[in-house]
This record gives C-alpha cells, sequence and structure tokens, in this order.
C-alpha cells in the first residue's frame, strides 16, 4: 500500500468556507424557489437536494486525480479500506471481509438522522414564530447531550462559545424582525407554538446527529504498518491493494458518507411522494419553467457543497465546535441582505459581533489547531 500524506494545514478552513457558502447559497435559492417562484414543494426540493449529494465522492474522487498523480482507482481501493476500518475498528484481520450488514445500518442511520429534523424544519418555518432561531440552538443541545449522555467532560470554552453564539443569533434574529417592520409573533399562523415545538425537536435531533457521526468518525484508523504486516501474510491483499492510498486524503471520507446519505434517499423517500399526495400535504407535480428548474438545481448543488462541507469540520472540529461555526450563516445571510440594501438594527449588528467573539473564544483550541498545524498532530493539539 502507498503511505498517504496526512499533513492537513489549512484544509478545514476551506471546508469551513465550502459549508458557509453552501448554505448561504441553498438558503437564497430556496427561499426564492417557495417565495418569488411560487414553487410550493418543499419535500420535492429536500428530495432532489439530498439525492444530489450522491455525486459529492465522485467529485472529490475526479478532483483529486486531477490534482494529484493518484488514480481513482487507488483511491478507491484506499477508501475501501478506510470504510471497513471504520467499520470494524482496530481489525486489520478482517479487512478483506467487508461487513455490508453494519455498513448498511450506518447509512440508514446516517440518512435518518439528517432528513428527519430536515423535514420537521420546513413546515416549522410556515408555522413558528422564531424557526429560524430555535433551530440554531443546536449547537447548546449538542453540547448539553454529549455532557449528559455521553459522558464527555465539561469544558467552560466550548461552553462560553455555545453560549456567545446563541446569544448573538437571538440578536441578530430578533433585529432583523424589529427592522422589518413585521411581528413574526402576528404575522404567522395560530399553530405558530406547533412549528416552535416541530423546529425545538428538529434542532434536538439535529444534534444527536452531528454527534452520533462524530462518535462514528472518530476512533482511529489502524496504522498503515499494522496493515503491512498482515498484508506480509495475504496474497490477496498484496495483489489487489498493493497501490492503495491509505489512509484516504483529507475529507474524502466525509464526502463518501454524504453520498451514501444522497444514494440512500434517492433510493427510499421517493415512496413517500404518493402518501403525501394522497394526504393532501403535497401535490408532486415538475417545475414547468427553467428558471426554477435551474433554480432547484442550484440549491441541490449548494446544499450538496454545505453537506460534505459539514461534514468534514465534524471529522475535523467534532459536533460541538463546528455547530457554533456554522451560526456564522447566520451573519453571512445578515451581511447578504445588508449588501441587497435592507434596513439593519444596531442589534443585528451586536449580534453578529457576539457571534464572532463565541468563535475567538475557540480561538486556541482545536479550531486553530486544526487550521495551522498537519493533521497527524491534531490528536496531539
Amino acid at each position: 500500500m502507498v503511505q498517504q500524506p496526512t499533513s492537513g494545514r489549512g484544509k478545514p478552513f476551506v471546508a469551513l468556507i465550502l459549508a458557509l457558502g453552501g448554505f448561504l447559497a441553498q438558503t437564497q435559492l430556496t427561499h426564492q424557489i417557495l417565495t418569488v417562484m411560487n414553487y410550493d414543494r418543499p419535500f420535492f426540493v429536500i428530495y432532489v437536494t439530498q439525492s444530489v449529494f450522491t455525486v459529492s465522492v465522485i467529485i472529490h474522487l475526479v478532483y483529486l486525480a486531477t490534482t494529484t498523480k493518484d488514480s481513482i482507482s487507488s483511491l478507491s481501493k484506499g477508501l475501501n479500506i478506510t470504510i471497513a476500518q471504520r467499520l470494524r475498528p482496530g481489525s486489520s484481520s478482517q479487512l478483506i471481509r467487508f461487513p455490508y450488514l453494519r455498513f448498511f445500518l450506518i447509512v440508514l442511520t446516517l440518512t435518518a438522522g439528517f432528513t428527519t429534523p430536515t423535514l420537521l424544519w420546513f413546515p416549522a418555518m410556515l408555522q413558528a414564530s422564531y424557526a429560524l432561531l430555535i433551530w440554531n440552538t443546536n449547537a447548546f443541545f449538542a453540547y448539553l447531550i454529549s455532557v449528559t449522555l455521553l459522558g464527555r467532560q465539561h469544558q467552560h470554552r466550548k461552553f462560553a462559545a455555545v453560549i456567545l453564539a446563541t446569544i448573538g443569533v437571538v440578536l441578530v434574529i430578533y433585529g432583523g424582525s424589529m427592522v422589518s417592520g413585521n411581528n413574526v409573533l402576528h404575522t404567522r399562523l395560530p399553530s405558530r407554538s406547533v412549528g416552535d415545538l416541530l423546529a425545538l425537536l428538529a434542532s434536538i435531533l439535529y444534534a444527536g446527529y452531528q454527534l452520533f457521526y462524530d462518535t462514528f468518525i472518530e476512533p482511529p484508523l489502524v496504522p498503515l504498518q499494522a496493515l503491512d504486516a498482515f498484508s506480509s501474510e495475504s496474497t490477496p491483499l498484496i495483489e489487489e491493494y498493493k497501490d492503495a492510498i491509505y489512509p484516504s486524503p483529507y475529507g474524502l471520507e466525509s464526502s463518501f458518507w454524504t453520498s451514501m446519505i444522497g444514494l440512500c434517499t434517492m433510493s427510499l423517500l421517493w415512496t413517500v411522494f404518493p402518501v403525501l399526495q394522497g394526504l393532501g400535504v403535497e401535490e408532486f407535480s415538475l417545475p414547468t419553467d427553467s428558471r426554477t428548474v435551474l433554480a432547484i438545481l442550484g440549491a441541490a448543488f449548494s446544499g450538496a457543497m454545505f453537506m460534505t462541507g459539514t461534514m468534514m469540520l465534524l471529522a475535523s472540529w467534532g459536533a460541538i465546535t463546528t455547530s457554533v461555526t456554522s451560526l456564522l450563516t447566520i451573519v453571512l445571510v445578515f451581511l447578504t441582505d445588508l449588501m441587497l440594501g435592507a434596513a439593519i438594527s444596531i442589534w443585528s449588528i451586536v449580534g453578529s459581533l457576539v457571534t464572532a467573539a463565541a468563535m475567538l473564544v475557540l480561538a486556541d483550541s482545536s479550531l486553530v489547531s486544526s487550521i495551522l498545524v498537519p493533521a497527524t498532530q491534531e490528536s496531539d493539539a
């Protein structure tokens, strides 16, 4: 097997840009689709967006094959070893026997863990008074679950960052609603309490999803030396995997799991369309104009960017740090509205500064260390 250089200097920062940029584009395009273009088919938009996740690993493999000397075949073989090791931690003796049952269970769990809060989020937006605010409390719930249920050590720095970021989001959203002149408490539907409850449940489930993936991806892989020792006793491994790139390049495993969520969504979620139509929840109909089609595709590929970047960050920084940094998306939406000429309030400005301060609280922990030091040193940072 071929040793893969493990220097990851700056790559999590690239993943952060990918996630933030993808979220911003997806948010703006989805808003245009559901409101301005009047294509009120949120479930169909979700289905298309998550189905497009499937191309993530393909694009990543082509990118690596184009920018490096590694072939797609070598990268794929190394990825196969990485996934097998992830599913059977610490077991080099069962490298060739891929654990298909565990693989399918993990893919189903990841798909359900991501899709369920997403499906709850859309009706919450239509009914909740502060759905966006409640959704972004997932950073707080991620920290709470990790300490109370998973037994992880309480860290004052991360807790302070979570609280600061949440306060910042409150100020940005509350300030924005004041400037718009629309008190959302009075313009929403009478069932806003139901919407708030859906948003809260979605936030908790999304926090649980992030922690599940964080816990799943956390155990270290078997070192290359151990696999080489095993390969010396296994002729099939020597012949089939001698040119494999292991461990996989930064982010490739995360791209793979993102693609599996997309493939699972595309294969299973279409069965819900007849049910939704039968219940009168959403009538299935394809968009009829090219402008809407292009907007949906743009939102879908932007969503794939966001998801892939987020999965990479979860693998690099963990659930809590990732959820806190993800709150920067609220600030980006605020800045975008500002550039588009929307009115702003002092509270929105203060909220953005407070959210940025939360990033600084994390500055000398895993956030900066994962950006500035090679990946081989990250576990010691």
